[in-house]
């Protein structure tokens, strides 16, 4: 996994996962399941963003496919503080 910086608040993640991540400590492990109504179905340019054309892909077969719910999943690390 590659390292994401965010300040939260700012609206640079996705609705849902900065919900997930308050509250998390230095350290801590969490997955967070982003229902589709705050992933990227509505907020299609906010991060984390897909590294490769493969993962872009592979995140459109869900988001763009009418037959599945949209919900995302995440396991995050939380390293770092400011």
């Amino acid at each position: 996994a590659i390292p994401l910086t965010l300040e939260l608040g700012k609206g640079q993640a996705l609705p849902g996962l900065e919900s997930g991540l308050l509250g998390m400590k230095k350290g801590g492990i969490r997955r967070i399941i982003v229902p589709q109504e705050l992933a990227y179905n509505k907020f299609p340019d906010l991060e984390p963003r897909p590294m490769t054309s493969n993962d872009q892909r592979a995140l459109d077969s869900v988001v763009k496919n009418p037959r599945r719910d949209g919900a995302i999943l995440f396991d995050v690390q939380l390293e770092r503080l400011k």
